[in-house]
């Protein structure tokens, strides 16, 4: 009996630590996964931001902090109803389409552009592409935002824009230059006739 107990508890024990490492592999490739995605999120220059179903932020990526110029910690205690980068002449459009987020309403595939506002008050055009954040019981947890910054696109489109209109202007003033000189030609045979 002594011996059959003995035997039982070494291989309880030869059990045992094999579960051990199985789990000490586990929580080092979770933690492998963490740290990968952890840095992914990091590198991207799209910043991205998540909220429960109340509304509240849950989480925002470097990208999104240095875009609005607030700490994580800011806007994670931020009032619901009134984001600090909303700028206060739009935030009653901004709470009607949260609110039309959280009653369950679906945003646009193709994202929408909006306005936000830096800490500083200087304000930017931003596209914002939203979707269901669901865990993994298919349940939904609150909402994932991603933003990409419009400025340096809009400055860049004000910029062609701006070099387009001078090209037409040079165009116009070479056909004007054109007439003159045809027109010159035109008026000296005349007179030298």
């Amino acid at each position: 009996l002594v011996t059959f107990i003995s035997i039982a508890l070494v291989s309880v024990l030869i059990l045992l630590a094999r579960d051990t490492k199985r789990r000490i592999k586990a929580e080092r490739d979770l933690a492998d996964s963490l740290a990968f995605r952890k840095a992914m999120e990091d590198s991207v220059i799209t910043g991205l931001r998540a909220r429960d179903l109340q509304g509240r932020i849950t989480y925002v990526n470097p990208a999104f902090c240095k875009m609005v110029g607030f700490s994580a910690e800011e806007l994670m205690d931020s009032d619901v109803s009134q984001a600090p980068y909303w700028p206060t002449d739009l935030a009653h459009e901004y709470r009607q389409r949260q609110a039309e987020r959280l009653a369950g309403g679906m945003p646009p595939r193709e994202g929408f552009e909006s306005i936000f506002m830096r800490k500083d008050g200087t304000r930017f055009p931003v596209l914002i592409f939203e979707a269901p954040l669901i865990i993994g019981d298919h349940v939904q947890t609150g909402w994932m935002s991603a933003f990409v910054d419009l400025s340096e696109q809009r400055r860049i489109e004000e910029l062609s824009r701006a070099t387009q209109e001078r090209l037409q202007a040079s165009a116009r003033l070479a056909t004007v230059g054109e007439m003159a000189s045809l027109l010159s030609h035109e008026l000296t045979q005349p007179l030298a006739a």
